[in-house]
């Protein structure tokens, strides 16, 4: 789903995907920021909370954060959430790596300065390959 959901940033923003070996960033937006994306399938309903993959740095302008439904592969949510947002709500993992950390889906995006609901762009773009 990382491919899919890197592809559907990347469309949406005009931008163009990072290079297979870059390691901060997967997208450059076309007015030149640097997206990080984290994607996650999620069971609608379900009250587990899960986890986006760890960060390993930070140099990276925003994060598109997508949950897709596990069974229909639907957007359910995206939001684009500032570096600086992310660390804040970031919980280091430390037998992954000492700058590890991860973001839980559970996590209320609305609540962080600066971050915007992208749902309807990533959806138009997803209904737009239909």
């Amino acid at each position: 789903m990382g491919d899919i959901a890197e592809f559907l940033v990347g469309v949406a923003y005009d931008g163009e995907l990072a290079p297979p070996s870059e390691k901060s960033w997967d997208v450059r937006a076309n007015d030149g920021r640097r997206i990080q994306v984290k994607c996650r399938l999620v069971s609608t309903g379900s009250t587990r909370t899960q986890q986006f993959s760890p960060f390993r740095s930070w140099d990276f302008d925003v994060c598109v954060f997508v949950t897709f439904d596990a069974y229909s592969y639907d957007v359910m949510q995206a939001w684009e959430v500032p570096s600086a947002g992310v660390q804040a709500l970031a919980t280091p993992v430390p037998h992954v790596g000492a700058t590890a950390a991860r973001v839980h889906t559970k996590t209320r995006f609305a609540d962080v300065t600066g971050a915007i609901d992208v749902t309807s762009r990533i959806r138009a773009v997803m209904e737009y390959l239909d």
